[in-house]
């Protein structure tokens, strides 16, 4: 403890001068007795003006606010107007602490934890595969092959109780076949529309063939974006026609949400101008009082912006997620070029959610 002087020894030296002990008495026949390794005699003299500086908490307060084995060797007090301690702060380091001794802990033969994989078919997983701001026209199926084959690797990996598929939110570029319009009617880079919808089928019929086969349960959501609304939903009603209204929800709704266990995931592709992330944890709240009411872990998933932000809003997790789409004309002379190109893959349990996987 050479390194330290308890409080204890600060403050009888203080009471000591004060009943008019010499500075040399009090050095020479009590701090020096008190601590391992004392400092000199001028030293003390500086230290001891400043104790008398500060104000140290009573001896009942030290007693109750430090740990057993603990020296308190600095404080931080709160004085009220009257002079009343109001709060103390103590600073305490452990007692007769041996280095070697926890060289000798470390070096102990431990039992090693043995781990034992959890992939069985009650497992209690949900993967949410969140399909966002793909834009397909800008890129194709040689693009996005590796990330497809990221995307069954997980799907794989593991037999999963749910697989969630929100989809849409710009998954092709245009909304039109022959013109190169979005929704509203903004003129856009045009692009092959029909290589688009073939690869686009080819791509996500893989996805949904493959959750079919390794989770209980697969739903495939449809999210509007501001892109493509009218040729996603219709691409939708080949899905529909192909799974059927158990796998497919095609209904319009601009938000939506879905829960598991104890989590609420709502999912909207953010493109409103009062879709700011606080906007968006009342928005939804209002939308879904039952849903958001009920969960322990809230979570919004918003596309548009292509690239990764989060913010934590009273609780609520809003997400802006990221995209592994190519970079278009328009979004280079706009010098939207920084961001990282990957989606964003998630997996949850009953409770929380557990992991995020980027595919890139």
């Amino acid at each position: 403890m050479s390194d330290i002087i308890p409080i204890r020894v600060k403050k009888e030296c203080c009471r000591m001068k004060r009943e008019g002990h010499s500075l040399r008495d009090i050095y020479d026949n009590y701090y020096r007795e008190q601590v391992d390794e004392p400092c000199v005699f001028n030293s003390f003299r500086r230290m001891i003006l400043n104790w008398e500086r500060r104000t140290f908490p009573d001896d009942t307060t030290l007693e109750c606010g430090t740990y057993e084995g603990f020296v308190a060797h600095n404080a931080t007090v709160q004085v009220s107007s009257s002079g009343e301690i109001v709060q103390a702060w103590i600073k305490q380091k452990a007692e007769n602490f041996d280095v070697e001794d926890l060289v000798a802990i470390l070096r102990e033969n431990v039992e090693h934890y043995q781990y034992v994989p959890h992939h069985d078919k009650t497992a209690d997983r949900m993967l949410e595969i969140p399909l966002f701001d793909m834009h397909w026209g800008v890129s194709f199926l040689d693009d996005y092959k590796p990330i497809l084959d990221d995307i069954l690797d997980r799907i794989n990996s593991h037999y999963w109780d749910r697989i969630i598929i929100p989809f849409g939110q710009d998954f092709f570029h245009n909304d039109s076949v022959v013109n190169n319009m979005t929704t509203k009617g903004t003129v856009v880079d045009k692009v092959d529309m029909i290589r688009a919808v073939k690869e686009g089928r080819q791509f996500i019929t893989a996805i949904i063939d493959n959750a079919l086969l390794n989770a209980n349960s697969v739903r495939v959501v449809y999210s509007p974006g501001n892109h493509d609304r009218s040729v996603t939903w219709m691409f939708m009603q080949v899905l529909l026609e192909r799974y059927g209204p158990d796998v497919v929800d095609d209904s319009i709704e601009y938000r939506k949400v879905f829960t598991y266990g104890k989590n609420s995931i709502m999912v909207t592709h953010g493109d409103s101008k009062q879709a700011t992330a606080k906007n968006l944890a009342h928005i939804f709240a209002v939308s879904y009082p039952e849903e958001f009411a009920q969960a322990k872990t809230r979570e919004v998933h918003a596309g548009h912006l292509h690239h990764e932000k989060e913010g934590d809003i009273y609780g609520v997790m809003i997400r802006r997620l990221s995209t592994g789409v190519s970079v278009d004309d328009w979004s280079n002379r706009q010098d939207y070029i920084g961001t990282h190109r990957r989606f964003m893959i998630f997996e949850w349990n009953l409770n929380n959610l557990c992991s995020v996987h980027y595919v890139e």
